[in-house]
């Protein structure tokens, strides 16, 4: 029996880069799917329809997605940079429920702590990160396979890590696949992969800040924000199970807009509270947003 998630939306920006990326997004959206009765929103931003073509006929073999919301706009950007805060304010304007969670593609956590998440946001949470801080928040997961051709998608049900991810989901299990055995697969962890949100907070709080483009370091900047706004900040006292891929320039430091990233966060770091108001009040893309909504 799926546990009742209704009030809950998951907003998954994506672009099939690579056949990690495609292979994880498969596991982590049949996994949403299979387990909770909830919502998730998948907004793709490419040359061509990926997900639709590659992805959605195989989540449709593992799960049911009566529930699954799959948008797709044509990229306009000439400098293939992913941005990905804009694909995440596209999708938060979107959504309806009162709970909102910016989710990576390649992330899985611990049944308690989707649970445990949304709890804390009944609460007296107005951000929950569902995972430790520091080298005890995330555990690297190496898979043994990728999805490179029209075979490996035909023949997705029967990688045996599949139904472990998806269905049965024993994360003791997962100890096979870490990426660093003798550490247990443990990475350092802080404020990205994954986050729940009051929507409505969320919107309040200025969204994600659209002049971070491609990766990093938006959400260092948003925890930063939130604290200095005064929001109150929650975490889950567990792991987070990273399903390691392949890196592209929208997914590693290596990516053109970096510096400008950088030097934009360094601008926004030293602001006070009425500083980051007025700062985000005269931005054009939240004067639009909170307009509309």
């Amino acid at each position: 029996m799926s546990i009742d998630l209704k009030n809950t939306t998951f907003i998954i920006p994506l672009r099939v880069d690579t056949g990690d990326r495609l292979r994880n997004v498969v596991l982590s959206t049949a996994f949403l799917l299979n387990k909770f009765d909830t919502n998730v929103i998948i907004k793709e931003v490419d040359s061509e329809r990926r997900f639709e073509a590659y992805c959605l006929p195989i989540i449709k073999r593992l799960a049911d997605t009566t529930n699954l919301n799959h948008i797709f706009e044509v990229e306009t950007r000439t400098d293939d940079a992913f941005h990905r805060t804009k694909v995440l304010n596209d999708m938060v304007m979107e959504s309806t429920t009162d709970v909102v969670v910016n989710y990576d593609t390649d992330i899985l956590l611990p049944i308690d702590s989707y649970t445990k998440a949304v709890e804390m946001l009944q609460g007296d949470y107005d951000v929950v990160y569902p995972y430790r801080f520091g080298k005890q928040g995330e555990r690297k997961v190496k898979l043994d396979f990728t999805i490179r051709s029209q075979e490996d998608m035909n023949n997705f049900e029967n990688y045996p890590e599949v139904k472990k991810f998806t269905s049965s989901y024993d994360p003791d299990s997962f100890e096979n696949y870490f990426y660093y055995p003798h550490q247990q697969g443990e990475g350092w962890a802080e404020y990205g992969m994954v986050q729940f949100f009051d929507r409505k907070v969320y919107m309040n709080g200025f969204l994600e800040n659209e002049g971070f483009i491609a990766y990093a370091p938006e959400d260092v900047e948003r925890h930063h924000r939130w604290k200095t706004l005064g929001y109150n900040i929650g975490r889950v006292d567990n792991y987070a199970y990273h399903l390691e891929h392949e890196r592209t320039q929208n997914s590693w430091f290596h990516n053109p807009h970096m510096q400008r990233n950088n030097e934009l966060w360094e601008q926004l770091k030293v602001l006070n509270k009425e500083q980051l108001t007025e700062y985000y009040q005269q931005q054009d893309y939240i004067k639009e947003r909170l307009t509309l909504s």
